[in-house]
């Protein structure tokens, strides 16, 4: 059975394009525009991990770490940040929140589900 991964991002071509190259690469994968579509979702049919953009116009990513990590039916669920945020400790503050991995943009689907699957099998403690 694939492994099915959450891609979140408000820009619509991104996901549409993550979610057409991680099917390419055997797993299952859909998407959210928002944080809020996310968490929603995430609560009624959660994923095997979530790739989750910082910069979006209403629950940010680092909201939604900060929420999936402090609830336990969320807290290991391993998180993969894709972004291409310039701010200079938005790497630090993500991992310090509890992402996985911070990635940056672009990337291309091979490496991207060479990460997933590197964080599937080892995710945070």
């Amino acid at each position: 059975m694939a492994h099915r991964v959450l891609i979140v991002d408000d820009e619509i071509d991104t996901c549409k394009m993550l979610v057409m190259g991680l099917k390419a690469q055997g797993f299952e994968a859909e998407y959210a525009l928002s944080g809020a579509q996310a968490l929603a979702r995430i609560h009624t049919d959660p994923p095997d991990a979530i790739v989750l953009d910082l910069m979006m116009p209403d629950t940010d990513g680092f909201e939604v770490t900060r929420y999936l990590r402090s609830h336990a039916a969320t807290e290991k669920l391993p998180i993969l940040i894709l972004s291409a945020i310039a701010r200079p400790d938005a790497e630090e503050e993500a991992l310090r929140l509890g992402a996985n991995i911070f990635l940056r943009k672009p990337i291309g689907p091979r490496n991207l589900a060479m990460f997933i699957r590197k964080v599937m099998e080892k995710p945070n403690p």
